[in-house]
């Protein structure tokens, strides 16, 4: 059985994606950052949402102190934003109304060092999580914000 993202589910999605975009680009033009749009190739095929300075970042919306989802693989099974080009992640955290910023590689290697087996539990932290059941082909990593902020270089 293969499940589909609805139209409703899809559009709610691309607008709280551009929401959290314009946020982040609204934080770093306030701070005299130097701010360029990425191309949708950019953000397709490399997970480049934009530029800051000349450095790729992907920008993320919606994350929550307890739940932080890393995505190595992505629905296809191509390569997951972790192993994308961005040199940086700029993730939302909810709770501290405030983007979070890591080096794109540093979470990945933390994935590599620390994660080993693998579940189909939504509810399980440290594991690759898949939903082959389901006939999707990704993979992600869940964390709590503790697990992973001793990586953070900057809350903005």
């Amino acid at each position: 059985m293969t499940l589909k993202v609805s139209n409703k589910r899809y559009t709610q999605c691309k607008k709280d994606g551009d929401y959290f975009e314009n946020l982040f680009k609204q934080k770093v033009l306030y701070l005299g950052f130097n701010y360029k749009k990425g191309t949708k190739k950019d953000d397709w095929y490399k997970h480049i949402d934009c530029f800051v300075n000349g450095f790729g970042v992907d920008v993320k919306g919606n994350r929550h102190l307890e739940t932080i989802w890393l995505e190595v693989k992505n629905v296809n099974g191509n390569k997951g934003w972790l192993q994308g080009d961005a040199f940086y992640v700029a993730m939302y955290i909810v709770e501290l109304k405030k983007f979070s910023i890591y080096k794109r590689l540093d979470l990945l290697n933390y994935i590599k060092d620390n994660a080993k087996d693998y579940t189909e539990s939504k509810k399980e932290y440290n594991k690759f999580y898949t939903r082959k059941k389901w006939g999707k082909k990704d993979v992600l990593v869940k964390y709590r914000y503790d697990h992973i902020k001793h990586l953070e270089i900057k809350k903005i």
